[in-house]
């Protein structure tokens, strides 16, 4: 039976888990990846996965593409634009991907929306959740947030670094990190009052019991059929799956762009031009999502 969402146990979250932390045995098992998850590994507790992911497993050089770092707890989780993403421990699931990508094809607008469908479509495998993609990092079931994605790289830092041996066959790639946060197992009261009533969980909508390890596989395994070399999916594909997955074409939008504000209504998004705006001026304007936010 599921748990009063509207009054549950404080602490019962932590007790729930406490037998079935993430691990990368199970998360490994079965995955059947070519590139994401190659390497996992699973931390109690960090500050940010992105941060640790750049930081301490990048400088080891490009063997490391598709290492994937999962975390039982941020500290210092962050969202877009400097925003934090708050969790108890165990109760979410957070972790990055790490890739090697090269340096003239540098495709923020991709490697969004290929997290946006594969957090979908993933989801979707294995729970009876349907959630929405909401331009141009978060992840919704109705008007509640369940999901959101940072992809943050590294491009000027490494454009001076020589490769080493092991490297030479990456030729001129760098960094990137995919970090995507799920809502799992939080109940109502785990979620601050400032974000209560836009918030959700797997747990508070689905009817039967979500496996952390599954979804983290599913969404894993979703990745990798968009970012395996071996597997090319063109821009009009990925942008016919996005549509498909996301109720935003057409609707309205304020978006904040270098400190100026444009609304209007979303008529496009595409890999390489990012969203298109028809705003209320009649002009159309392209928005990259990297340096754009949405009110």
């Amino acid at each position: 039976m599921k748990r009063n969402a509207l009054n549950p146990g404080k602490h019962e979250i932590f007790r729930s888990n406490s037998m079935h932390a993430l691990n990368a045995t199970d998360l490994s098992r079965e995955l059947n990846t070519c590139r994401v998850g190659k390497r996992i590994v699973v931390l109690s507790e960090i500050g940010s996965t992105n941060t640790y992911t750049l930081e301490t497993i990048a400088p080891e050089g490009a063997i490391t593409d598709g290492t994937v770092v999962v975390a039982e707890r941020q500290t210092a989780g962050r969202g877009r634009l400097g925003r934090s993403w708050e969790s108890p421990a165990g109760a979410s699931l957070m972790f990055t991907v790490l890739l090697w990508e090269r340096e003239r094809a540098r495709r923020p607008a991709f490697w969004m929306m290929a997290a946006g469908v594969s957090v979908v479509c993933g989801i979707e495998a294995v729970t009876d959740v349907a959630p929405i993609i909401r331009w141009p990092n978060d992840v919704y079931v109705g008007e509640k947030k369940l999901a959101g994605i940072l992809v943050e790289s590294r491009w000027e830092e490494n454009q001076e670094r020589k490769l080493d041996p092991v490297e030479q066959k990456f030729g001129d790639r760098v960094p990137v990190v995919i970090g995507i946060g799920v809502n799992c197992l939080q109940q109502t009261g785990h979620f601050s009052e400032e974000i209560r009533e836009s918030a959700t969980s797997l747990d508070l909508i689905s009817s039967h019991p979500v496996d952390r390890t599954a979804v983290c596989r599913s969404i894993l395994s979703s990745l990798d059929h968009y970012l395996n070399a071996n597997h090319h999916v063109s821009d009009e594909q990925l942008t016919k799956e996005w549509f498909e997955h996301s109720g935003d074409i057409g609707a309205r939008a304020t978006l904040v762009s270098r400190g100026e504000e444009f609304s209007g209504r979303i008529v496009d998004v595409h890999p390489k031009q990012g969203l298109v705006l028809q705003l209320d001026t009649g002009a159309r304007k392209h928005f990259d999502p990297a340096t754009t936010s949405r009110l």
